[in-house]
């Protein structure tokens, strides 16, 4: 096979191998390891395999192949390698043009390129910056309905809560549009749509072929119904961002809202943006935004609920930082190194991106020696090597100092390597700094106001797959500090 390799490496000194010489999980005919595979525990799925077979071993989803690669050294060759030797898969693409969200992270090649330079401006730091009042108010915001939960007495979903806040966020950052979901009385459509969309393109990326798209079921037309429902309202957003910009020469420099962001970044006719790569961006931006970094958050919450050393850390470090979290800015925000730490360690334990997708785009051998054919789909599984006893001490102890270097100790130089909760590389996910603006300005005022624990009997919590990696049966309590 004439191909090329993910890095200057002598292959010839390797013991190469074909994918079929790969071990993996015994196959049953005609439908492979199909049966074996739980969409709501993909992820788990896979990483017990790996356990099992070893860093590199092959499965089978009825008639198509995938190799799974746990090894973080060559997952993050793959992964650095995008989009030059490695593409998103093609079975990714249809999936998200099928459900009319084919933007900037499913796309490929030229399309790609082009998406992802006019994207890019709309997550500039100056962007950003002009957001943090908005992300401020929203926190207080949070507050005031947990408050109000509180004094009614009554238990509440603090991953709900969590979720409508990302989602008001999510939508006022993305083209100023008002949910209030916090409020309690909005209308849940949006978030009900934004799940209902999540949860299809988990069902479906277990299938090699669309065949919702010749068999109707109730299913698929309630997917099609909120996939619609959202583009409605992405339309009449594009519209209204149209006419401010039209309106106001202002915002050209000064955009407020990343839409308006996106649409002032396409310098050219050829170079613009259609309404429909809009939406599909839009769309990707709200499932992004509202899931991930509510999960990110829940998670965090988790393990400060165990721990009210570190909530107290928190609390210094603002008391440090700002004096007081009312004084919260952009300069606080970047200065937050504990919180940071908190929020890094528990995406290294849960993160919510818990595998990648990817397919090399010509015959390729990776560093370990396995052939890949052209087109192979291939798995990237981005948490055992954070939880790899050789690179990480006691990798399942929960421990935010590993990410803080002191003068006798570095941050330890294996941590940003072993695993990838944002992608790496040209790929690297655009968010990853809104998220964390987000995340330290929620987890420094819920551990300032509140008191945070697990209830007494709480049920253990479990992890669910529904494209990004969520917890079930996550019960936490909130006291207000005297």
């Amino acid at each position: 096979m004439n191909a090329k390799t993910v890095k200057d490496v002598n292959v010839s000194s390797l013991s190469m191998l074909s994918i079929d010489e790969l071990p993996g999980p015994k196959k049953a005919p005609l439908i492979g390891n199909f049966a074996q595979i739980s969409p709501e525990s993909f992820h788990s799925n896979l990483e017990q395999w790996a356990k099992e077979y070893g860093p590199a071993y092959q499965m089978k989803l009825l008639n198509k192949q995938y190799v799974v690669i746990s090894d973080p050294k060559v997952g993050l060759e793959i992964i650095k390698q995008r989009p030059k030797l490695f593409n998103r898969t093609e079975r990714l693409e249809w999936l998200f043009d099928d459900l009319g969200i084919h933007g900037v992270f499913s796309s490929n090649g030229d399309k790609w390129k082009r998406q992802r330079r006019l994207i890019m401006p709309a997550f500039s730091y100056r962007t950003l910056a002009s957001f943090v009042p908005h992300l401020k108010s929203l926190s207080i915001n949070l507050q005031t309905a947990i408050d109000k939960k509180i004094a009614l007495g009554r238990q509440f979903n603090v991953h709900e809560l969590l979720q409508h806040f990302t989602i008001d966020i999510t939508t006022g950052l993305v083209f100023g549009y008002q949910t209030n979901m916090l409020s309690g009385n909005a209308d849940t459509t949006l978030r009900d749509n934004i799940d209902l969309l999540f949860r299809a393109l988990n069902k479906r990326g277990k299938y090699p072929f669309p065949w919702w798209r010749y068999i109707r079921t109730a299913e698929s037309r309630r997917v099609d119904k909120a996939r619609e429902d959202v583009y409605q309202l992405a339309v009449s957003m594009i519209s209204k961002a149209k006419a401010e910009l039209a309106e106001n020469s202002v915002l050209a420099d000064e955009p407020e809202t990343i839409l308006q962001a996106m649409i002032v970044a396409s310098d050219s006719e050829e170079g613009k943006l259609t309404d429909d790569e809009l939406f599909a961006n839009i769309l990707t931006l709200l499932l992004a935004g509202e899931d991930t970094t509510s999960n990110m958050l829940a998670w965090t919450l988790y393990y400060l609920a165990q721990n009210a050393d570190l909530q107290k850390q928190v609390i210094d470090e603002v008391s440090r930082v700002c004096g007081d979290i009312e004084m919260l800015d952009l300069a606080a925000l970047e200065q937050f190194d504990v919180i940071e730490a908190i929020l890094r360690e528990g995406l290294r334990l849960k993160g919510t991106a818990p595998l990648i997708s990817a397919e090399p785009t010509e015959d390729t051998v990776l560093s370990n020696g396995i052939k890949l054919p052209k087109g192979t789909a291939i798995f990237v599984l981005t948490r055992p090597g954070g939880l790899d006893d050789k690179v990480v001490e006691c990798p399942e102890q929960f421990n935010p100092e590993r990410w803080l270097a002191t003068s006798d100790k570095p941050v330890c130089p294996h941590l940003q390597s072993s695993h990838l909760p944002f992608g790496a590389g040209a790929r690297h996910c655009p968010g990853e700094r809104l998220a964390m603006m987000e995340g330290k300005a929620v987890i420094a005022r819920l551990c300032w106001y509140y008191v945070i624990n697990q209830p007494e009997q709480a049920p253990e919590v479990g992890e669910e797959f529904a494209f990004t990696m969520r917890p079930t049966n996550l019960a936490l309590t909130l006291t207000p500090r005297q």
